[in-house]
C-alpha cells in the first residue's frame, strides 16, 4: 500500500521555471539598469502583501508601474509590457509525470504567488487536483500553518501526504508540520522517490 493518500509540491523550479526574459527586454526598452524591475516588484514590500492576499496581482503589478514611472518616467509605462505577458517556462517532464500520479492519487500545489496562479497554470496547460497560492490562504511558506491550511482543504491529515519542494526551508518546515517532505533536485529524482513510497507512475 502507499505510504502516503496524497501528494502536495511547489511550483517554480519544479513544473515552471523563471529565466527573466520578459523583465530583461522591459528594462531595455526602457533603459532601466539590469535588475531594476526585481528590485521595485520582488523586493519591495507590496510583493508580500500580494503573497498573502492583501493586495491582487493587478494592484501589486500597478503600484510597481507607479513607482517607476515616478522615478524613471512615463516611457517606463509601455515598456512593462513584456514583463508582465512573461509567466515563466513550463517544465514538460514535470508536467508529464504529474498526469501519471494523478492516476493514482490526488495532487496539489502550493506556492508563494499572488492570485495569479490559477491564471498562469492555465496558461501552461498544468492540472493539479488542488490549488493553493499563499494569497489564498492569507499565509505564505514557511509558515507551519500554510501548510497545515492546505492539508486541511485536502482533507488529509500532514502525515498522509508527501511534499516536494526545492527549497530547503520549506521542506524543513514541511517535516516540522508532520509531512513526509522531500527536496526537490530533478524529474529523475522525484520518479524514484514516489516509487519508493508506493506511487506507481504507469507509462
Amino acid at each position: 500500500m502507499p505510504a502516503i493518500d496524497a501528494l502536495l509540491v511547489d511550483m517554480n523550479g519544479l513544473f515552471r521555471h523563471w529565466h527573466n526574459t520578459g523583465a530583461r527586454e522591459s528594462e531595455h526598452r526602457a533603459g532601466l539598469p539590469e535588475g531594476t524591475i526585481a528590485r521595485y516588484a520582488y523586493d519591495h514590500p507590496t510583493y508580500r502583501l500580494a503573497r498573502v492576499g492583501v493586495l491582487t496581482d493587478q494592484e501589486w503589478a500597478d503600484d510597481v508601474t507607479n513607482r517607476l514611472v515616478a522615478d524613471f518616467g512615463s516611457r517606463v509605462r509601455d515598456a512593462l509590457t513584456p514583463w508582465r505577458t512573461d509567466r515563466g517556462e513550463a517544465d514538460t517532464e514535470m508536467i508529464g509525470l504529474l498526469a501519471r500520479v494523478r492516476q493514482h492519487l490526488p495532487v496539489g500545489v502550493l506556492s508563494n504567488c499572488t492570485d495569479a496562479l490559477h491564471s498562469d497554470l492555465r496558461h501552461h496547460g498544468i492540472e493539479f487536483d488542488h490549488v493553493f497560492p499563499s494569497a489564498a490562504l492569507g499565509v505564505d511558506k514557511p509558515s507551519p500553518h500554510a501548510f497545515h491550511r492546505a492539508a486541511e482543504r485536502m482533507g488529509h491529515a500532514p502525515e498522509r501526504l508527501a511534499y516536494f519542494d526545492d527549497e530547503p526551508t520549506f521542506v524543513h518546515a514541511a517535516r516540522h508540520v508532520g509531512l513526509n517532505a522531500h527536496l526537490f533536485t530533478g524529474a529523475t529524482d522525484f520518479a524514484t522517490r514516489l516509487n519508493t513510497l508506493g506511487i506507481p507512475l504507469p507509462r
